[in-house]
């Protein structure tokens, strides 16, 4: 309450939402054109591969000397390639086999102690929910059977004094 006024002082505003956001036509427009602008780009990139091709394969058809040449130049190169990329898988392999054995021992070395430790502990767990369960929660509801039954049998006798009485 206000002091001076007594009165309650008035709620507090909500936030403001935030403002949905609309793409204006004049967006889209400009999305739409973008979008046709890149689709003509891709269809001259796409000729221009073509007449390529065609212009290659005229100019190979032309000099069978010249083909057999540019055929042994791209064998030749294509097999080195294949060298310098076997080697390169041959080492990347003998690395990774060095990292799983790397991870195997570390598995050993600190998961198996962990997991150990897991198990000691669940042990103890089971341990003591035992020992409670015997020990505390099977005297104690013994404990509440007899009571409850001492109330029945009290509830019981106390109903028939009454009927017995008229009350």
């Amino acid at each position: 309450m206000d002091d001076r006024t007594g009165q309650l002082p008035p709620p507090p505003e909500p936030a403001p939402a935030e403002p949905v956001r609309v793409q204006s036509e004049a967006s889209l427009r400009a999305q739409k054109k973008v979008n046709q602008q890149t689709a003509i780009v891709a269809a001259i990139v796409g000729v221009v591969i073509v007449v390529l091709l065609i212009a290659a394969v005229i100019f190979l058809a032309s000099d069978a000397a010249r083909t057999a040449l540019i055929r042994d130049i791209v064998l030749i190169l294509t097999a080195f390639g294949m060298l310098v990329m076997s080697v390169i898988i041959g080492v990347l392999l003998v690395v990774l086999i060095y990292r799983v054995q790397e991870l195997i021992s570390f598995l050993r070395g600190e998961v198996v102690p962990m997991l150990n430790n897991v198990q000691t502990t669940l042990n103890t767990v089971r341990g003591t929910t035992t020992f409670v369960s015997d020990n505390v929660a099977k005297p104690t509801i013994k404990v509440a059977s007899f009571v409850a039954g001492v109330q029945q049998m009290a509830r019981s006798a106390n109903s028939k004094v009454k009927s017995r009485t008229g009350q």
